[in-house]
Formats: C-alpha cells, structure tokens, sequence
C-alpha cells in the first residue's frame, strides 16, 4: 500500500513540521494557513503595515511555488512583476516581426539596441516576481534575491539608457560608445555597493538609495548634451525626449516613496497608539 505523506500543519514560530514517517495511515488533508505578523521572523515582517496574510517560513523552493495557488500578501507584488514580464518577453518577438516587415533595411545593430531595453525588463520583473515568491524560503535566501533584486533594477535601468544613447546619438558613433561606458561604469559600480554584504544595514540606507538616484540621473547627462547638439525638436522626435522625462519624474518619485516609508511607518505607529489610548480613557 502506497504511502501518503501531506504537509504538516505550521509551528507556532511559522517553520513547517515534517510528517511522521512510515506512517500507512492516510492523514486527513491541511489546509494552507496564512499567519500574521507575530507568528513569523522580524526579517520577514519587515513592514509594520503589513500585519496578515504571510506565508510560513519553509525552506523549500517547490513549497513556495505551490503557494502561488492561496492568495497572500505578496500575491499581488508577484502578478504585477510577473505579467509584465510575460508583456516584455512577447514583445520581443513582436519587434523582431514589426522591424522585419517594416524596416527591412534596418540593420540588426538597430534592432538590438531596441531589444535590450525589453531584454534588460525581462530579467528585472522576472527576478523580481522570483524574490516575491522565495521570500518565505528563508533568511539567507530572502536576502540574496533582494540584493539580486536591486541589482535587476539597475540593470533595467541602464538598459533604457543604452536604446536612448543609441536613437540620440545615431550620427554620433564616438559619443555612442562614451556614454555607454559611462553609464556601463556606473551600473557595474552600484550593482557592486548593493551587493556588498557590509552596506546592507539601515546604517547605509540613504547611501543605497543614493546609488539609484545617482544611476537614474546619469541618463540626463547625454540629453543634455544632445540638447546643445540638436534642436529640441529634433531630439524630442529622434530620442523620445519627454519619454525620457516622464521616466525621470517616475524614478525620483519612486525613490521618494521608498526613502519616505520608514518615517511614514513611525507615523503610522504613533497615530495608532494614540488612537488607542484614546480608546481605552473612553472605556474607562
């Protein structure tokens, strides 16, 4: 007679628990228990806002896939990474059709420097949904695919930079190749720091982030020196010019929101507790 194993119920401390073995008896079938924030490691419930709907803690890869089926609280960071994604990936083979039916003499140095950017998103929203999704693996392996996280966001970023140096500068090969290596340098260097176990401490916080402001703003240098080259026109229909500031605009917002939240947090917590105190002097 076949055994029949099942997943244990959860620990208190969030772990799961191994069934018994050897057992013939067929156990009864749990169901998937989401745990709040009290119940799970202070690594895991980092936000204070966030007070239910965590997976529990496994260390298991195939245990953290399986839980893609109940909806938790990191549900909707894996869809919204996840099918984008997808768009980018198919949108790869779109350009390739469109560019082959409607540009047959381009070049394939045309093509790829389009393809780049969309390959570059790809591997940034699939890491991504992949860290969503492993962050109730475990200590070390959550905070090697933030790091790999981090790392997939610069990426993306220079790779937006690299189709937008190429269509502003198509005339200009030797500047081409200058600001790629600058924006190149850059990347590799703050990839470098974002990985870099000594400055993963809140201690170094804004220094993180100043490395992804200092990456997203570098794209402003060659604009600003094609502005002095070509009439704005000119750049605005070649490059896409306020393509690209709308882009800025959502980088720097995207970093306020994300320097902001710890304070915003205390916030939170301090209008909670009054809002508590008050309701316990009224019940009195």
């Amino acid at each position: 007679m076949a055994l029949y194993q099942r997943l244990a119920p959860t620990r208190s401390d969030g772990s799961w628990s191994n069934p018994a073995k050897g057992s013939a008896v067929k156990q009864p079938k749990t169901k998937y228990r989401l745990l709040v924030a009290s119940e799970v490691p202070s690594w895991y419930a980092h936000n204070s806002f966030i007070r239910t709907g965590y997976r529990p803690v496994n260390g298991s890869v195939r245990l953290c896939v399986n839980s893609l089926r109940v909806i938790h609280n990191e549900t909707v960071n894996i869809c919204s990474h996840l099918i984008p994604a997808g768009i980018a990936l198919a949108s790869n083979g779109l350009l390739h059709l469109y560019f082959c039916d409607r540009y047959p003499t381009a070049s394939m140095v045309d093509q790829l420097a389009l393809h780049v950017y969309l390959t570059s998103s790809v591997v940034c929203f699939g890491i991504s949904s992949t860290y969503h999704t492993l962050l109730c693996h475990s200590e070390p392996c959550s905070g090697l695919w933030a790091r790999l996280d981090y790392v997939a966001i610069i990426l993306q970023t220079v790779g937006s930079f690299v189709s937008g140096i190429y269509v502003t500068f198509y005339c200009e090969p030797c500047l081409q190749k200058l600001y790629w290596t600058m924006t190149g340098a850059l990347g590799l260097l703050s990839s470098i720091i974002l990985v870099s176990p000594q400055f993963q401490s809140s201690r170094w916080r804004l220094f993180r982030l100043s490395t992804f402001v200092a990456t997203g703003l570098s794209g402003l240098l060659p604009i600003i020196h094609a502005a002095f080259i070509y009439p704005f026109a000119q750049l605005n229909q070649q490059a896409g010019l306020g393509y690209y500031l709308v882009e800025g605009l959502a980088l720097i917002t995207r970093v306020i929101f994300y320097a902001v939240s710890e304070p915003v947090a205390r916030i939170g917590a301090a209008e909670r507790k009054a809002i508590s105190n008050r309701a316990n002097r009224s019940q009195t």
